[in-house]
Parts: structure tokens; sequence; C-alpha cells
């Protein structure tokens, strides 16, 4: 598909071209009608001199001198020859090329009538004119005269070759201003889209620059600063309500959860218990659900700064280990770290450390009884260093791999099977990005799950 920029450059182009073209066309059809015509006045005015002189030499009855005949001026003719005819069609003066030509049928021919006509050799082609007269004495003549046509076809050769010239170079250099005209006129709206593409939901504060020019672009410009204006808006305004509703949400949650425990405790049926235990782990979900909401807020917002410290990511994963593994007991999954060397780097260790924690729990949940949970540390260069967690559980379809990191997105397999609220995955990609780090999955149905977690030994 071409551009609408390519689009008006072709057009431009090839509208001049057409004109240039045409143009052209005119003027050497103009230029060959002028030539010819000069050619034919000179050739008539030297055919007419050459008539009279003739004429006058018959009339006294004097033999015609060709030498003299030979020296009448042909002004602008160039290789002149002539004949002569009577309407017996008897040469009184004859040429070796004019011979050549076919005659005209002097019985037709009426006197003092100009007869125009071309002829063509192999070598050279002649401009022919016949006159007739009579002289003094009621004798009939033709005089036959010609003149050379090959200045005539020389400038139209050079003519057309300038056109051959001045053609390509009039595209070229139009095709050349016309880029430069579309891309000073299109500057405005390509440094637009290319701030529009840098737009998202976390800095919806930005504008489009607008052009000086009060023109369409300038107006386009403004509405879409208008519609990001509304969207920065609504989602501030949804913000706030995520933010203030999970805020109020916590505190009765909270108070639900203590008086649930109380109850719990002093409760001897074991059924009631049982359903008040219930109710526990739905509050728990509760509680996780409106912290996440919070901390993601907060990270729209941009209220999380990172605390930047000297990090051990092997003691920061070591400890990670150690706080899960009741859980990886619980379920029969066997963790192991792999720790080639110790790595210091400059990060936010609280943050680092819900990453790690989220992660290697989602490991666990999702293996199976009786496999395993590796965790590697690797250093890739000097500047950057990879943690890497696999699992040995079922695995994430592909189809659903580009979405895992979005918020809320569950997987309809494990919805109804593994608890959660989908929020785990998005919060841990802003934690890495805010370190400037990059996290990627890769998996095989029924075999494994890898998450890699590629961080910068320092973001500055």
């Amino acid at each position: 598909m071409f551009s609408i920029k390519s689009k008006i450059i072709f057009a431009y182009t090839l509208v001049f071209g057409v004109m240039l073209s045409g143009f052209s066309f005119i003027i050497f059809q103009s230029t060959k009608h002028a030539e010819f015509q000069k050619l034919e006045a000179n050739l008539k005015s030297y055919s007419v001199a050459l008539q009279t002189e003739i004429a006058e030499e018959l009339s006294k009855d004097r033999e015609l001198d060709l030498k003299e005949l030979r020296s009448v001026r042909a002004k602008g003719l160039s290789g002149v020859r002539f004949q002569l005819f009577n309407y017996s069609h008897k040469k009184i003066l004859s040429d070796s090329i004019l011979s050549q030509f076919p005659e005209i049928n002097f019985n037709q021919t009426e006197k003092q009538v100009f007869h125009y006509s071309k002829f063509h050799t192999p070598k050279e082609s002649f401009k022919i004119l016949w006159i007739p007269f009579e002289t003094e004495q009621d004798s009939l003549y033709v005089l036959e005269t010609a003149a050379s046509m090959k200045d005539a076809y020389e400038d139209l050769d050079r003519l057309f070759y300038i056109f051959i010239i001045i053609i390509p170079l009039g595209l070229i250099l139009t095709g050349i201003m016309a880029y430069f005209i579309s891309k000073a006129a299109f500057k405005p709206i390509t440094q637009m889209s290319e701030t529009a593409k840098k737009i998202t939901g976390n800095n919806l504060d930005q504008r489009l620059k607008l052009p000086k020019a009060k023109d369409e672009v300038r107006a386009l410009g403004e509405t879409l600063n208008e519609m990001v204006e509304r969207l920065d808006d609504a989602f501030k305004s949804q913000k706030r309500f995520v933010a203030d509703a999970s805020h109020e949400i916590r505190t009765p949650l909270t108070v639900i959860q203590t008086e649930l425990e109380i109850l719990e405790r002093k409760l001897t049926d074991a059924e009631a218990k049982e359903s008040i235990k219930s109710s526990l782990n739905e509050i728990d979900g509760l509680t996780k659900l409106t912290s996440s909401l919070l901390t993601l807020s907060k990270l729209d917002s941009s209220q999380i700064k990172l605390n930047l410290t000297l990090v051990r990511l092997d003691e920061l994963l070591t400890d990670c280990i150690q706080l899960l593994n009741s859980q990886a007991i619980k379920k029969n999954v066997q963790l192991n770290l792999q720790i080639s060397d110790s790595v210091e780097i400059k990060a936010d260790k609280e943050k680092l450390k819900s990453v790690f924690v989220n992660l290697i729990d989602n490991a666990i949940k999702f293996s199976n009884s009786g496999s395993s949970v590796s965790v590697k540390l690797e250093i890739i260069d000097s500047k950057r260093i990879k943690i890497i967690f696999e699992d040995n559980g079922s695995g994430i379809p592909v189809h659903e791999l580009p979405y895992i990191f979005k918020r809320f997105y569950r997987s309809n397999e494990t919805r109804a099977e593994i608890s959660g609220n989908g929020l785990g995955l998005a919060i841990t990609k802003e934690i890495v990005d805010m370190h400037k780090g990059e996290i990627t999955v890769s998996s095989e149905v029924g075999a494994n799950t890898v998450f890699s977690v590629i961080l910068p030994v320092n973001i500055f």
C-alpha cells in the first residue's frame, strides 16, 4: 500500500509529465510547421527570382547561361537544384538528381500555380516546387526547383533531443520538489503521529505539538488534544474511584476477617467452623484483590517510587524460597534454587521481592503434585542478569501467551481450579518495567512454563 505522500508525489509528477509532454509536442509540431513554411517561402522566393531570370533570357532569344542562373541567390536554402521543361515534356535544362523525381502532369497544371512536393533519396530529402510560366513569345515552360531539407530536419532533431533530455529532467525535478513540498506539508502530521504513539494510559498528560499555521492540520491536532484530555479526565476519575473504593473496602474486610476468626475459635460445631473457614478464604481473596488494586492505582498515578539500594539477588532469592517453602511442601512440590555466583545490583529490594514471590507462588500453584520448581540466577554480561522461573505444570496454550500480563486476564482452564484475580502478573510486569528490565514467558502445554526476568545491573 502506498502512503498518501507517495500518491501526492506520483500525482504531481504524472500531471507535470503529461503537461510537459503535451507542451513539448505542441512546440515541436509548431516548430516543424514553421520550419517547413520558412523552407517553402525561401524556395518560392528563389524560384520566382530564377524564373524571372530565365524568362528574361528566353524573351531575348538568348541561350540560357547556367553559370549566371546558378549565381541567383538562394537565401536560407542549401543544396538547391533546378530543371526547366516545356509543355511537351522536353527538358531545356536538366539536373541529374532531379531527373530521378517523378514528373508533374503539365496538362493539369495551370499557369502561375505553385505546386509543392517532397522527394526522398537514400541519402537526402528535398522540397520541390514547380512553377509554370509563359514567356513573351507565348511559350509555356515549367521551372522545377528543389532545396535540401537537411537543415530543417537537423534543427528538428536538435529540438527533439532537447525535449528527450528536458522531459526526464523535468520529471525528476518535479518528483524531488513534490517530495520536499509534501514532506514539509506532512511534517506536522508526522510529528503528531509520533507523539500520539507515545501516549498511553500512563502518560495521558502529554499533548500533540500543534503547527503555527491555523489550517486543517492544526484543527485536527486541537481535536485530538481535546479527545486525549477527555480520556485523561476519565482515566483519572477511574483511578480515583478504584483507589478510593479499594481503600474503603479494606477496613470493613479487616473487621469482618477479625470477627470471623474470633467466632471460629469460639465455635465447636465442625460444620459451622468449616463454613467460617470458607468465608475467611473468600475474605482473604478479596483482601488480596483490594491490595492489588491499590498497588496498580498507585503505579498508574506514579505514586510508587523506587527505593534504590544495593541488593544481593542470591540472598533475596534464597529468602523468597524459604518464605514459600511451606506452601510448596503442602502441595508436595520441590523448590530448587540454582545460583552460579553472588550478584549485586541496584534495585528496590521490597518490590523485587514481590516480583519473585509472585512468580514462585504461581509456579507452585500451577505445578502438579510430586513435580519441582526451579529458580536459576544467571549472569548474561557485565550489564545484565537473568532470573529464570520454571515449573513442570500443565503449561499455557500458545494463543493465551500474549494476554497473560494483561490485567484481570485468567485462563478459562484455570479460572475454576486455581484461585486468583489476574492482577499479579500485571503488577509484576509494571515493577520490572520500572526497573527498566524485561519479563518474558514461554510454555509448552503439558510440559512446562518458563518465566524469564532480565534486569540491568545499574538502571541509571
